[in-house]
């Protein structure tokens, strides 16, 4: 067999694993790095640390930082006690994938997800962002709420008032 030949196949045989194509994608999968995203948004919102989850869950802070980047993925048994421990639905975890990764190849969504999940300029993202909401469901007396949302809308360069 000439050596382009002998290439070839090898190169097919590490292609294939018991029957199936290997992804080539480097990286976290998209949905494990949107899954990690809504992770650690809930675990803000819940006013919890890296190492409070942890704790929860019987696991060290640093796995939870790698399910939170996508680094590991986060098995359904594992999802549920995350869910549990925050006091939300499985489903949770899925709300608010973006339209365009519904429908589309892997490498489309994974180029699409990483950038969006790599984005540090969504103010949504930051954890200011998050500490800010959940100070202010913290607010028991709805009508102090209600001025104190009045009050960060007029000093605010917010628009729609």
């Amino acid at each position: 067999m000439s050596s382009v030949i002998k290439s070839d196949v090898s190169a097919s045989r590490k292609a294939m694993h018991g029957g199936r194509r290997k992804t080539t994608i480097a990286g976290p999968h998209p949905i494990d790095l949107h899954v990690g995203k809504r992770l650690r948004e809930l675990r803000m919102l819940k006013g919890l640390r890296q190492s409070q989850i942890a704790k929860l869950l019987g696991i060290t802070f640093q796995q939870v930082q790698k399910y939170e980047r996508g680094a590991n993925r986060v098995s359904a048994s594992r999802l549920y006690d995350v869910a549990e421990a925050l006091g939300v639905p499985v489903s949770s975890f899925y709300d608010d994938i973006p339209p365009d990764l519904i429908g589309t190849s892997i490498a489309q969504r994974s180029a699409t997800i990483t950038q969006s999940a790599v984005s540090r300029e969504d103010p949504m993202q930051r954890r200011e962002t998050l500490e800010l909401v959940r100070c202010y469901y913290g607010i028991e007396d709805e009508g102090l709420r209600d001025r104190f949302f009045e009050l960060l809308k007029s000093v605010s360069k917010y628009e729609d008032r």
